[in-house]
């Protein structure tokens, strides 16, 4: 069996650990418990794996059945949790050579997980208290257990274009030069010196443009104008960028809404790569891991203004690589001068 990294490994204990206990427990955007009666897990479904929920046992099918008793799993999960939060490196696979019986036969010997692209993490058939019937439900898996995970990817297609304008070829040359470890700090120090101004060009790639634009028509002006002020302050928290470029409460509260309706869409259904059509594919919410192995539910069904409360406050700009993608690297096309900035997004 190969590796998982604690990512991989988590999404892995969540599954064990709601079989054991499948009241879920909803939060508030502070992990507060609120509500611990409105779901519960039927079944968890895996590609072609269903696992059923039931009182003394699992019950395993696909195509056949094999039933597991309740201590089988509950013995795996807790031994699995304990190696996750013993092993000490954030990154890179490893393995846990005392839970690959477990992996061998509850899930086939395979990753416990669907495809790469896919936003949910997990799927389940879920018995909703409040209107008593059962419900098809997805949900995100976020985990403090390992690195805080990447909401927002670099890509080519989350490039900002700028221009620069008062400089000339000269001091191009002199921004340009500058390298180090704060070469990005340092080059946009130097264009606040010498440019008359930097003005917002467009966001490069037309689908993010598009996606954007779904969510508010002046979305990309405000993710710019937060990103290019990140490096003039030296700073990656979004709320306090928010609330240095605003003038007064309502505005600060209008924009803070329009970053968490862009944070939930990230979240749950939008790529930056391909047109949005304004519909998420997950609908159930996150499952939050925490450090302690305790897991919670953040609801987007009853609760959505929670979730966004909490992903708004609990994500940060992040510093891609800017040799990739050519971060302040001033060009110059025609008489005019420009430079790309990446916007990347991860949680706290």
């Amino acid at each position: 069996m190969a590796g998982f990294n604690k990512g991989e490994w988590s999404e892995l204990y969540a599954l064990l650990y709601l079989l054991l206990n499948p009241n879920l427990a909803i939060v508030d955007e502070n992990l507060k418990i609120i509500d611990s009666s409105t779901f519960q897990i039927v079944e968890i479904r895996l590609s072609d794996k269903r696992y059923r929920v039931d009182n003394t046992k699992v019950i395993k099918t696909n195509g056949l059945s094999k039933d597991y008793n309740r201590s089988y799993i509950a013995k795996n999960s807790t031994l699995l949790l304990e190696k996750i939060t013993s092993h000490t490196k954030a990154k890179g696979s490893f393995k846990i050579n005392a839970i690959t019986p477990l992996i061998d036969d509850f899930f086939d010997g395979k990753k416990p997980k669907g495809a790469s692209r896919d936003k949910g993490d997990l799927d389940a058939k879920v018995f909703d208290h409040k209107v008593h019937k059962a419900v098809n439900l997805s949900y995100n898996i976020k985990s403090s257990l390992g690195s805080p995970a990447t909401l927002l990817n670099a890509s080519s297609h989350t490039n900002f274009l700028y221009e620069i304008k008062g400089i000339d070829n000269k001091i191009m040359d002199q921004i340009n030069a500058v390298k180090g470890r704060k070469k990005l700090l340092n080059r946009c120090e130097l264009i606040e010196t010498h440019a008359t101004s930097v003005e917002f060009i467009q966001v490069e790639s037309d689908s993010f443009d598009y996606n954007l634009k779904m969510i508010d028509s002046n979305l990309d002006k405000l993710l710019a104008k937060i990103l290019y002020l990140s490096y003039l302050k030296n700073e990656k928290d979004i709320l306090d960028l928010l609330s240095r470029i605003t003038q007064e409460s309502d505005e600060y509260s209008l924009y803070k809404r329009k970053l968490a309706e862009f944070a939930n869409a990230v979240t749950f259904g939008m790529r930056a790569g391909e047109k949005w059509n304004g519909t998420n594919e997950v609908n159930g919410g996150i499952i939050v891991i925490t450090q302690k192995g305790e897991i919670y539910l953040l609801d987007l069904v009853y609760f959505r203004e929670m979730v966004n409360r909490y992903l708004i406050e609990n994500i940060k700009l992040d510093s891609p690589s800017s040799t990739r993608y050519k971060m302040f690297d001033i060009y110059k096309e025609g008489d005019k001068y420009y430079f790309k900035l990446n916007l990347q997004i991860r949680f706290k």
